[in-house]
């Protein structure tokens, strides 16, 4: 198993995170969609409620719920490549949890007008802090050396 090359792909969609937010905060300022916005109040509360649920959803399970996955592995004797294979699709889909948070965040601030999707981007921005993807830490949750 090479931890190297697993980090630096991790990194890559990690990084692509933030990327992708400032894309989208460009387009909402500068590009097709400045001026968007919602103004139903129906409409406001329904996003800023899905807002705040799937952060609430999305954060603890990305922090803490697809580790565990891997760790039963580990501990079940299951083969290198099955681990890996494994370790990069939870990975994956712990940073895929954190960008459809930052995202949907930043997309509120926006055609919501309200500092709410700030907050919830802010949070899991702050909180993926806790999940950058990096060699020694893909060697401690594996227990895979190089």
């Amino acid at each position: 198993m090479d931890t190297r090359k697993m980090a630096i792909k991790l990194m890559i969609a990690w990084c692509s995170i933030y990327v992708t937010a400032a894309i989208t905060a460009l387009l909402f300022e500068f590009g097709p969609l400045k001026g968007v916005t919602v103004t139903e109040p129906k409409t406001i509360y329904i996003l800023e409620v899905v807002g705040v649920l799937a952060s609430l959803a999305l954060i603890p399970l990305a922090l803490r719920g697809f580790k565990k996955m891997v760790d039963r592995m580990a501990d079940k004797d299951y083969p290198e490549e099955k681990i890996e294979e494994r370790y990069m699709f939870c990975s994956m889909l712990r940073i895929e949890a954190f960008f459809l948070v930052v995202e949907f965040g930043v997309v509120l601030y926006y055609i919501l007008n309200d500092t709410i999707g700030l907050y919830i981007a802010a949070i899991a921005a702050i909180c993926s802090m806790f999940a950058i993807p990096t060699k020694a830490g893909i060697e401690h949750e594996t227990g895979f050396y190089d």
